[in-house]
């Protein structure tokens, strides 16, 4: 009987109407469709890994929103420095200038360094909220990245450098 009156009372269009919510009303859902390649990337850090002979301890991972396009990049420290650096020197001078840049809250996507150069280029800086990776595609990457990763190192794990390219093309050519 009281889901009966329950029911009755959610479909009843006169106490839709005058009933009161607590509820926000739904609005509508603004997501910002990138439409070129690399106008909108994501970007992540992955480690510390085993340091190599070169000293690398990081992969700094940045991906293409619109077309999932992966790249790679070893990294000696995880600092916001060394970030803007690759970003500038390794994507932006490749694939141009992105309007937008996702990450997470990492000391290294905060910092000063990084909003700076967001500015200076007039980037787009998206923070994903704490505690919702699922905001970031690049997190995603992270977890196919490890697998791959151990599977190529195998038990030589200060040459992991070294498979980055080929763990890279299998990224990008594999659905």
């Amino acid at each position: 009987m009281r889901k009966f009156i329950a029911d009755y009372v959610k479909s009843c269009s006169e106490c839709i109407r005058y009933k009161a919510t607590n509820q926000k009303p739904a609005g509508l859902l603004q997501t910002p469709v990138p439409t070129q390649r690399f106008e909108s990337i994501a970007i992540d850090l992955f480690g510390p890994l085993p340091e190599t002979t070169e000293g690398m301890k990081w992969i700094f991972i940045v991906e293409d929103y619109t077309t999932k396009w992966v790249e790679l990049f070893p990294l000696k420290q995880a600092t916001a420095k060394e970030c803007a650096m690759t970003l500038l020197n390794e994507v932006f001078l490749r694939y141009g200038v992105p309007r937008r840049l996702i990450s997470d809250n990492g000391t290294q996507f905060v910092s000063a360094v990084m909003q700076q150069l967001c500015f200076v280029l007039d980037i787009n800086q998206s923070l994903i909220p704490v505690y919702h990776p699922q905001a970031n595609p690049v997190e995603r990457k992270n977890r196919d990245l490890k697998p791959r990763l151990a599977m190529m190192v195998g038990n030589n794990h200060t040459l992991w450098t070294e498979k980055l390219p080929a763990i890279r093309f299998a990224m990008n050519t594999s659905k």
